[in-house]
């Protein structure tokens, strides 16, 4: 009877022992999986906080403070393009200052463009702007013979801007100027260089011609000089 019991007792506690078991393991299974927790994790290193020994709460006020710092940063440097002062000011003092000299910004453009800027927001503004935009950007390049279809304002600007790239290069090549790797705007410099130089090449020779010295004197100078020589000598030609 004593072994009877004694099994009974066995088989019940194995048969207690085995849910309770599975039970625990499930909940320390599920306790490994927090996706909240993660997020936090992931917000945190992205900030570069430190989350050893940290609690939920902690985490999440670091993350608030590195926030508001971001977002401060972020204000000052949009104040500071704008010109905007940011002493003293608040957060949403300098949030509003710049929404106020974006909106004069882009009524300036809109005003450029033909745009209507009644009533609309700035978030509708630079939608309409965008839009205007992408027509003059269209007709440019359709003047230029370069295929508008399905183009952004983006793709465009930059089959413009190779476009323009070429018609420098073949200017460049035209005037003995090397083009090989230099962008436009070197380009351009290196065109303008040598314009003004062809420039005061022209102006040396007219003034040798008037018997004019030109050592150490300035382009403006010469000219001075040679104008007043040429009004001297119309001058003589008009007396006989």
């Amino acid at each position: 009877m004593l072994k009877k019991l004694t099994g009974l007792a066995l088989v019940g506690a194995i048969a207690l022992t085995v849910p309770v078991a599975a039970f625990a393991a499930e909940s320390q299974s599920s306790s490994t999986f927090h996706p909240l927790k993660q997020l936090l994790l992931d917000k945190a290193q992205a900030f570069g906080i430190s989350t050893d020994g940290k609690t939920n709460k902690q985490i999440k006020e670091e993350l608030k403070t590195a926030n508001a710092a971001q977002n401060t940063e972020r204000l000052n440097k949009a104040a500071a393009k704008l010109g905007i002062s940011t002493d003293g000011k608040t957060a949403e003092q300098l949030k509003a200052d710049i929404q106020a000299a974006v909106q004069v910004k882009l009524k300036a453009k809109a005003s450029k463009l033909g745009v209507s800027t009644d009533g609309k927001t700035n978030k509708e503004l630079r939608e309409a702007l965008k839009a205007a935009e992408l027509t003059k950007l269209q007709a440019r390049a359709t003047k230029l013979g370069i295929s508008t279809d399905g183009k952004t304002n983006k793709e465009l600007r930059e089959a413009l801007k190779a476009a323009e790239l070429t018609k420098l290069q073949a200017k460049a090549a035209a005037a003995g100027i090397a083009t090989d790797g230099k962008t436009a705007k070197e380009l351009r410099a290196a065109l303008s260089a040598g314009k003004d130089a062809n420039k005061a090449a022209a102006l040396n020779k007219r003034a040798a011609k008037l018997g004019i010295s030109t050592d150490g004197k300035t382009a403006d100078q010469i000219l001075a000089e040679v104008e007043s020589a040429l009004k001297a000598k119309w001058a003589e030609k008009a007396a006989k």
